[in-house]
């Protein structure tokens, strides 16, 4: 099969991002598949993830991210520009390759990519990596709200149903959102890295793990921190990441006294040395699309503690085996559950190999095993379609004889 996988970078740190080029790479080493990874954003560094020589990088230079700063009005007008030229460049790179297999990470080419031509019965696949109304969630204003439900009407309205198939993480959001679209199926992400070691859950330290924004909702998390610490001060918590919040939660860390026992560590390229050396993972995030961050903990032998947010934990965690689920925004029980495993090591220990055997269920070999079934699948619906239409066109210049 030809594989074409669009995105915007593999230079800059994303999960969506480095999941892409993580499966690229996986379906690259099957026999017979030759894929191609296509980005708008000028390299910078080294890619997010190794890539494997048997994947081709095709860079179209378009550098949406270059209007990011500029006002409203010429980041507008940029767009516009841009995506004409993203939409040329694309079209003549996909009649070149004459791929089988075309897929959309939702990033600028979602608007138009199964619109374009490409020489052949080629199948669109959109993969949608957060929840449904995951701009619901983020809007922070009334004219934010009026703009997420524009946004909606638009992708799925207008765009979507052009997708031959449409990949969602988990299955809390195809019961809650997507029940009525047949073409919408659940494959989540894959693991994909591997420990060197799993955690002893002997160490007294908690970690987190997420860009310091408001979705991540780390100063909940602090709150929360403050109630544990009063009761196991030899614990100590380390969360890592980097983002625009990052001021903001160590002014609120010295003012609650609690520069002792927390600390913002800043990114980390490879996150699983540092969960194998804590003995609780906790996420506090208010929405999400999957998770991986808590499948990683939880292949290093963590016991998870995560707020009940819309979409990923609920399908990820099993509560009170291999983690705990709380509701959102209840510090006192988050507190609580912590506290619980800060407590009893044999209840972490427990959990602990719970949450590892619970990871193994998103392997990369599986997940990748999954695609390649749905790939073989819409294949074969293309060439039924194709076949029935060839048949009525036979048809009707019969009768018009």
């Amino acid at each position: 099969m030809r594989i074409v996988y669009c995105t915007d970078t593999i230079w800059h740190p994303g999960g969506t991002q480095r999941v892409a080029l993580a499966k690229a790479c996986a379906l690259a080493r099957i026999d017979g598949n030759e894929v191609w990874v296509v980005t708008t954003e000028r390299p910078q560094g080294k890619p997010i993830f190794p890539v494997s020589d048997k994947v081709h990088i095709v860079n179209l230079t378009v550098n949406y991210y270059d209007d990011d700063w500029k006002s409203r009005f010429h980041r507008s007008k940029g767009l516009i520009i841009k995506r004409r030229k993203h939409r040329k460049q694309m079209r003549s790179l996909l009649k070149a390759i004459s791929p089988d297999i075309v897929i959309a990470t939702g990033t600028s080419e979602k608007s138009f990519l199964p619109r374009l031509r490409t020489g052949r019965q080629t199948v669109f696949i959109r993969e949608i990596h957060f929840s449904k109304y995951y701009r619901r969630y983020a809007a922070q204003s009334h004219f934010d709200l009026i703009a997420a439900r524009l946004s909606e009407w638009i992708d799925y309205g207008i765009n979507l149903p052009r997708y031959d198939r449409v990949v969602i993480l988990t299955e809390e959001d195809k019961k809650a959102n997507w029940a009525s679209n047949n073409k919408a199926i659940v494959i989540p992400d894959p693991v994909i890295g591997k420990p060197l070691a799993i955690s002893q859950l002997s160490e007294p330290e908690v970690v987190a793990a997420g860009r310091l924004v408001d979705q991540k909702n780390f100063s909940s998390l602090l709150r929360a921190w403050h109630k544990v610490h009063a009761l196991y001060p030899r614990w100590s918590l380390s969360i890592y990441g980097e983002g625009s919040l990052r001021q903001s939660l160590q002014t609120q860390i010295e003012h609650d006294g609690l520069s002792d026992s927390v600390r913002l560590m800043g990114y980390a390229d490879d996150l699983m040395p540092h969960l194998a050396r804590a003995s609780i993972f906790v996420s506090t995030s208010v929405y999400e699309g999957f998770g991986m961050v808590l499948v990683e903990a939880m292949e290093c032998g963590l016991p998870v503690v995560s707020y009940r947010c819309p979409c990923g934990p609920q399908d990820i965690i099993s509560d009170g085996t291999d983690g705990f689920l709380v509701p959102v925004g209840d510090e006192q029980m988050l507190a609580d559950r912590i506290c619980e495993l800060a407590g009893n090591e044999g209840l972490r220990k427990a959990m602990g190999a719970a949450a590892q055997k619970r990871a193994g269920c998103y392997a990369m070999d599986l997940i990748i095993a999954r695609w390649m079934a749905l790939f073989s699948q819409l294949l074969a619906e293309k060439k039924v379609t194709r076949r029935t239409a060839v048949r009525k066109d036979t048809g009707r210049c019969a009768r018009n004889k």
